[in-house]
């Protein structure tokens, strides 16, 4: 167990010095037409699905404020896990690590930041025509309805990547993004699934797995729960314990 809270690495690179979460990412190229669901209409042709996904991604609605809980373990890097609550408003985020190492701490360790975009915002996240190129791949059934897969490129290199999208047939939104990171000393690649809390879009579950430059896996998971919206958070919440 370690002695004191440590920052949990999300989202950003590559070496899980800060990556974005998920540890098995399903295989590329196993996207397929699907048979219809038994009930239900068939499948949208990809034009159609592009369109509505467009216009869900133009109609998001954000919350003015938010909570929720994450778990992250950590494996090769370094072995962690994290119990956090989190509290957002704008951009002012209060970060409270309430267990380490399965050992639930006496006292919340907070950090407050202000300034901090959220990492997992699905508008952040969600590839667009201007930045990628698509092509569709199939339908897979999904809860009564489709998933639509799409492969994605990006125009531009970048560290970050999305690879693959699976679009919910329901709300034309990113129901899974997979995607691939390189830099800081590793390659690897990852998924992030999202549904819906509520009336919103949030991150569910992340994975990660990185080849390391000296040798060796890093892998990281993270899952989100107890999604909380309320209408406001005290500006207490964002001022340092």
């Amino acid at each position: 167990m370690s002695g004191r809270a440590r920052p949990a690495g999300v989202a950003a690179a590559v070496a899980l010095a800060g990556s974005i979460a998920l540890g098995g990412a399903a295989p590329h190229g196993s996207a397929r037409t699907a048979e219809p669901p038994r009930s239900g209409p068939p499948a949208l042709a990809p034009d159609a699905v592009g369109r509505r996904y467009a216009a869900a991604l133009a109609s998001l609605r954000r919350p003015r404020a938010l909570s929720f809980d994450y778990t992250v373990e950590q494996l090769g890097l370094r072995n962690m896990q994290q119990t956090h609550r989190v509290f957002r408003s704008a951009r002012s985020e209060r970060d409270e690590t309430l267990a380490v190492d399965g050992y639930a701490l006496k006292r919340p360790s907070v950090r407050i930041f202000n300034g901090r975009t959220y990492r997992y915002d699905i508008a952040a996240i969600a590839p667009t025509p201007a930045a990628y190129a698509f092509s569709y791949r199939g339908a897979v059934p999904q809860g009564g309805s489709y998933g639509y897969v799409f492969a994605a490129r990006r125009r531009t290199p970048g560290a970050f990547a999305v690879s693959e999208v699976v679009v919910d047939g329901r709300s034309f939104l990113p129901a899974i993004v997979r995607f691939r990171i390189a830099g800081g000393g590793a390659r690897g690649s990852g998924e992030l699934d999202y549904g819906r809390a509520d009336t919103y879009w949030v991150i569910r579950e992340a994975r990660v797995a990185a080849h390391l430059s000296t040798g060796g896996t890093a892998r990281e998971r993270i899952v989100w729960s107890a999604y909380r919206f309320p209408s406001s958070l005290p500006p207490s919440t964002f001022e340092a314990p």
